[in-house]
């Protein structure tokens, strides 16, 4: 639990400073909105709520609501690695790290709008560093990932070609198909249909979300993405009907 804190508490961080084109990690925390720097307490955002009632303890203002949900999700998804993993290794922290990089993903295109290049390559290089711990497998394993890339980020191309062609506008964006292939290379060949159909009932889940809250017609379909990897990453036996 402490570490998904202190990672989620650098999980809401990023979504603000990677697309703003911010130091990352060079430049103190501050206030969004009076640009007063932030104390120890302060960089963990559900104890800062908890303490200061969700505001800030100079200005006033409100914390955003996503800074204490990215925190806590963290610890959720970081709690479902270590259960996978049984404890704390090298399995752990590549899961982690995938768990870390989804997180920040989604969080940015529900913001933004867009799901980064820089951390589409992260999580490519994470599933290789993962296929690549059971080394006597190595060569079986990587033809598995590249045809699952393959057929998935074929699949999300097909679907955003023939919807494009259908409707006349796009049902997935780039960076979308760009997520289905980096799929496809964790999971390998056999999972990839089954993570297609499962990922559009995430996405028609969302959409139905999205719309009743009045967020318009248009919404990303990144999240429903990104948890389904997750799921089907560190729960294939428990997902591999949807």
């Amino acid at each position: 639990m402490v570490l998904g804190a202190v990672f989620g508490s650098f999980a809401s961080m990023l979504p603000h400073r990677m697309p703003h084109g911010l130091d990352l990690l060079g430049r103190r925390s501050a206030c969004p909105s009076c640009e007063t720097p932030l104390g120890a307490r302060h960089l963990f955002p559900v104890l800062c709520c908890c303490l200061s009632r969700g505001r800030c303890r100079l200005c006033q203002s409100p914390v955003s609501w996503r800074y204490p949900l990215t925190e806590v999700a963290m610890v959720v998804a970081f709690l479902g690695v270590w259960w996978v993993s049984g404890g704390i290794g090298i399995g752990f922290s590549v899961l982690a790290a995938l768990a870390f990089v989804l997180l920040v993903m989604s969080v940015i295109v529900l913001e933004h709008g867009y799901l980064p290049d820089s951390l589409q390559a992260a999580a490519a290089v994470l599933a290789v560093v993962w296929h690549a711990l059971p080394a006597p497998e190595l060569v079986a394993q990587a033809l598995d990932s590249v045809l699952g890339l393959a057929v998935l980020g074929g699949a999300g191309l097909a679907v955003k070609w023939g919807f494009q062609k259908l409707r006349g506008r796009d049902s997935f964006g780039p960076g979308d198909v760009k997520l289905l292939a980096v799929a496809g290379l964790w999971l390998g060949l056999g999972p990839a249909p089954l993570n297609l159909v499962a990922s559009g009932l995430g996405g028609t889940a969302l959409a139905i979300v999205w719309q009743r809250a009045g967020l318009g017609r248009e919404f990303p379909l990144g999240p429903s993405l990104a948890l389904v990897l997750y799921l089907r990453v560190l729960f294939p036996a428990a997902t591999g009907y949807i």
